[in-house]
């Protein structure tokens, strides 16, 4: 018995195989888009089954556009925003190449960081110079600056995991800070969905998507795209945790279990 696969309607298999045996299918060889997997199997006595198999392959840039959706009647003169960025699990990234155009440049943000950073560490040395804290007095301090257990550092492979895919796929509309666009995209910086203890909102417009939302009174216009078809309940677990525990934000994590029973329901 042997097992012949064909891709979409071509007429010579890409792989012929002597079952059970494992192949690799090398996508970055096929086209972006839908496509179709026919597996024909031939038995010893001629007899043949067919099973078809579809999938979506997606190693192109992605692209964003804002301003009309899909099926929208449109009349007038349309304001419509585009982006294009992609990169891989693992790239570095330059964050300027891939937000959209802000009224603050992200070189500017950058350095009142290290300005505010510099201050903030010299003053707490001339403090520390000046004034002996008693040592009990010291202990109550250090306890209560302890990092929360959901603040993770860099090397934690998860929070790494989420700020990649944030920055491949969010930080366009969103920027890499998080503070968005005013009236275009909403800040994640204190946004409600993010701060609350229950993370299903969030969850629920990253496998979604979202449109006309009202946030604190301001009605955003722009969709948001779903995402539950391009990233797997572990990437959109490790995404929304980075949201909630970046830029001051302090809220309890999502898992991927809770991810997958919103996929289903």
């Amino acid at each position: 018995m042997r097992i012949e696969i064909y891709l979409d309607d071509n007429e010579t298999p890409i792989k012929v195989l002597i079952p059970p045996e494992k192949f690799k299918l090398e996508t970055e060889t096929i086209p972006d888009g839908e496509h179709t997997l026919v597996f024909r199997t031939i038995a010893d006595d001629k007899s043949t089954s067919q099973r078809l198999m579809s999938f979506k392959v997606h190693n192109g840039p992605a692209i964003a556009v804002h301003g009309i959706s899909d099926g929208d009647t449109l009349s007038g003169n349309i304001d419509v925003l585009v982006n294009a960025y992609g990169s891989h699990i693992g790239d570095e990234f330059e964050p300027g190449q891939i937000e959209t155009p802000a009224p603050v440049p992200t070189w500017a943000w950058v350095l009142a960081l290290v300005v505010i950073g510099w201050g903030a560490g010299y003053l707490s040395t001339a403090l520390t110079d000046e004034f002996e804290i008693p040592s009990a007095v010291a202990s109550t301090v250090a306890t209560t600056k302890r990092p929360s257990t959901l603040q993770t550092s860099d090397s934690d492979a998860s929070f790494v995991l989420g700020k990649q895919i944030y920055g491949n796929n969010c930080s366009s509309c969103h920027q890499q800070n998080g503070v968005g666009l005013s009236g275009v995209f909403p800040s994640l910086v204190n946004n409600p969905a993010v701060m609350a203890d229950d993370p299903t909102d969030q969850i629920n417009a990253i496998l979604h998507g979202l449109a006309n939302k009202v946030i604190d009174g301001v009605a955003y216009a722009a969709a948001m795209p779903p995402f539950g078809n391009s990233l797997a309940d572990e990437e959109i677990a490790a995404v929304v945790n980075h949201v909630r525990r970046s830029w001051g934000n302090n809220s309890p994590p999502a898992s991927s279990e809770q991810v997958a029973d919103l996929r289903i329901n």
